[in-house]
């Protein structure tokens, strides 16, 4: 009887279930532990590879507008703009200005499929003055943007200090400007340096000024120009008797998921040194025969 009493009363001590939670907890937290860290990396893969998918789209509208480029030396409507902004070491925002073949307005199909539109929106030429710059990001996502719509100037560096460092430093962005004012001047001039959008050039007739955010989150924009007949490198195309055989074009980014980490502020305190991480992707563009009369 006494034995049947004991073995009715057997079962796990305080201890024993102590140590079983403490063994299912650990292993709990052990197995959190790397599901957390695989997400956070297929996060983080998947942010850099969107950047760099965009950055590429970014590329590719660059080097189409660089291949379709309009230029003549003795014509001062189709002259190249280039200036050099270098903002600290490895780091610059430089702008570019010239004239090149654009997708025609309207558009061709939308014509056909709406004759309305012929009479409210005649015909343009598809040659047009494009121009590239990095400016702050504005808060309007990129989709919104629509014609003369208020974007920022380029961007213009300030003096950033340990203080102010989080404050100054802006998540910054690459434009393009297509316009059909052919003057360099009303383009380069009344926007890259007080930014105002013109509205009417210099014979009265209006302008058509559409601005386009192409990617966020830029690092670096630099851009050099090849020499044809001394074969050097210009970070800057001064010359208005000639046109650079090619231009060098690189673009450095940062993913979404650093542009909001304090990689930014990191960036501000450091200001000679590459972020890092940046994507960076480069290629040279060598420009059209038409366009060079270095070659002629």
């Amino acid at each position: 009887m006494r034995n049947l009493i004991k073995k009715c009363e057997s079962g796990l001590t305080l201890v024993e279930m102590l140590t079983a939670v403490s063994i299912i907890v650990i292993m709990g937290g052990s197995t959190y532990a790397v599901f957390n860290t695989a997400i956070k990396a297929y996060h983080r893969t998947q942010s850099k590879l969107l950047q760099s998918q965009r950055c590429r789209v970014a590329m590719d509208q660059l080097v189409t507008d660089l291949r379709q480029m309009q230029a003549d030396t003795s014509d001062e409507m189709l002259a190249l703009y280039s200036e050099d902004r270098p903002i600290a070491i490895d780091r610059s925002t430089d702008i570019l200005s010239f004239v090149t073949l654009v997708k025609t307005d309207p558009d061709l199909f939308e014509v056909k499929d709406n004759p309305a539109n012929v009479l409210a929106t005649p015909p343009f030429s598809d040659v047009r003055r494009v121009a590239y710059y990095v400016g702050p990001r504005i808060q309007i996502p990129i989709g919104e943007l629509r014609d003369e719509s208020v974007v920022p100037p380029p961007y213009t560096p300030s003096q950033v200090t340990e203080q102010n460092s989080a404050e100054q430093e802006e998540t910054l962005t690459l434009y393009r400007i297509v316009t059909t004012a052919l003057n360099p001047e009303l383009v380069v001039d009344a926007f890259m340096n007080t930014g105002i959008v013109p509205t009417v050039d210099e014979n009265g007739l209006p302008i058509h000024f559409k601005p386009k955010a192409l990617i966020d989150g830029i690092v670096n924009f630099d851009l050099k120009y090849i020499d044809g007949e001394s074969e050097s490198i210009y970070e800057s195309w001064d010359q208005t008797d000639a046109i650079p055989i090619g231009v060098l074009v690189m673009i450095s980014v940062i993913d979404e998921d650093r542009q909001e980490s304090t990689a930014r502020q990191a960036l501000a305190q450091n200001p000679g040194v590459t972020t890092q991480g940046a994507l960076t992707q480069a290629t040279t563009v060598f420009l059209p025969p038409s366009a060079n009369t270095a070659r002629e």
